[in-house]
């Protein structure tokens, strides 16, 4: 039987545990929340399956050694062990959960001596565009950045709700139409690593993925020049033919954006009157996050 199951499971494709070999600040933080947890939820297992083997053999139908005791009804050390140990551990993660929601929280700014990086990221059916406001560029399933550099992620959707994240790195935070809400991430390594919509969204859905690039300064200025040499101007109007379901097999760049298309997009859904997106606070897309830490 264990060799039949390790040659199954050879088969698998585990890239899924790439959360627990994370690359920045945020993804460390949720790695430790969940090897914290498997540790303390030990303490559970290991004690009831020990009693559970332990209780067997001593009672079996052929021991010598197990009193009979048909009036026993009660134990203070059975209590207190069955629910002693338990309320410990719900405390422990009582505690490290309140701590854990206010550290990882996605509109908190991570520490740093530079500057974030701003990128408005949009997801459509089915592809994703990240747009540099202040570089005036924007690429399409291509998500580029240098590596130990914060950045400032501003999410909205053009369609249904899209759920965003790129696993190495940690978070996982929702997308909707005429909302905004906020992540904060950093790689401390350079290289690939694969994002994508975890919300399922249609047809499709299993093709609206995207590469996560960190890189050093020199390549992300690279990178910029590239996207600005080979990209065709952005506005409104080219966004809302763009974003016409469709699914993205290349990469492609914008340039030059229009200045504020990320704002366009979100107005688009608004009513006459509604409150500017310059006005927006996180309370607005406080309910549309969802922090993948461990304990949820």
């Amino acid at each position: 039987m264990v060799i039949g199951l390790t040659l199954l499971v050879s088969g698998c494709d585990f890239s899924y545990m790439s959360v627990m070999d994370p690359v920045g600040p945020i993804g460390e933080e949720e790695r430790n929340i969940t090897l914290l947890t498997v540790i303390l939820m030990a303490f559970v297992f290991f004690p009831i399956l020990g009693m559970t083997i332990a209780i067997a053999w001593r009672y079996r139908s052929t021991s010598t050694k197990s009193a009979y005791t048909p009036d026993w009804d009660h134990s203070w050390l059975v209590e207190i062990f069955a629910w002693g140990g338990p309320l410990v551990i719900l405390i422990i993660l009582a505690v490290m959960t309140w701590i854990s929601t206010h550290n990882l929280d996605p509109y908190k700014a991570l520490e740093s001596e530079k500057a974030p990086l701003r990128i408005d990221a949009v997801a459509t059916d089915w592809k994703w565009l990240f747009v540099y406001p202040d570089q005036h560029v924007a690429s399409v399933n291509e998500f580029a950045f240098p590596v130990d550099r914060p950045l400032e992620i501003h999410l909205t959707s053009n369609s249904v709700m899209n759920a965003f994240m790129v696993q190495r790195m940690g978070s996982q935070i929702f997308a909707m139409s005429g909302m905004e809400t906020k992540l904060h991430l950093m790689s401390h390594e350079t290289g690939n690593f694969d994002g994508g919509n975890y919300q399922y969204t249609g047809d499709g859905f299993a093709k609206m993925r995207f590469m996560a690039r960190a890189m050093t300064e020199q390549n992300y200025q690279e990178w910029l020049s590239q996207a600005r040499s080979q990209g065709q101007p952005m506005d409104l109007a080219k966004f809302q033919s763009f974003a016409q379901p469709s699914m993205a097999e290349d990469v492609a760049y914008f340039a030059p954006v229009q200045d504020n298309l990320f704002g366009k997009i979100i107005n688009q859904f608004r009513e006459p009157g509604a409150l500017p997106d310059q006005q927006m606070t996180p309370a607005h897309g406080a309910a549309a996050h969802q922090t993948s830490t461990a304990h949820e």
